[in-house]
């Protein structure tokens, strides 16, 4: 009884198998995690460019199935020439037309700098009205 109460206690003699990145380094866990993190990244911009193409053609279904209600005759060729010239003009700038509806605009948005010009400008003015006047 005390024999098999002795072997229940000691510890099992542990297996001379080392699992692969057991016994890491500092280093090479951050390369193993750079590494990792490098695949996640790849895998979602491959996901992302299976959902633009899933996009793109879902968009040319739809303007081919509307041109054929409209009685337009488009080709499939022009109408991903056309998908392919608003995609690459997506998220592009252009500068707003010059004209009065830009000029208030930049006027509301720079109200605070005007308005304290304004002021100051008056301020010495009436200074200048005072003192010289």
């Amino acid at each position: 009884m005390a024999m098999s109460q002795a072997q229940a206690t000691q510890p099992k003699p542990s297996s001379k198998i080392e699992l692969p990145g057991q016994n890491l380094s500092l280093e090479e866990t951050l390369r193993v995690m750079d590494v990792a993190r490098e695949m996640r990244d790849q895998r979602e911009q491959a996901e992302e460019m299976f959902r633009r193409d899933d996009i793109r053609l879902a968009l040319r279904e739809k303007l081919m199935r509307t041109a054929r209600l409209s009685g337009d005759n488009v080709t499939e060729a022009e109408m991903d020439a056309a998908i392919d010239q608003y995609m690459d003009n997506l998220h592009t700038y252009a500068d707003p037309k010059s004209g009065w509806n830009n000029f208030v605009a930049h006027c509301w948005i720079w109200r605070d700098r005007i308005l304290y010009s304004m002021a100051g400008l008056a301020t010495a003015g009436a200074g200048l009205w005072y003192f010289f006047g």
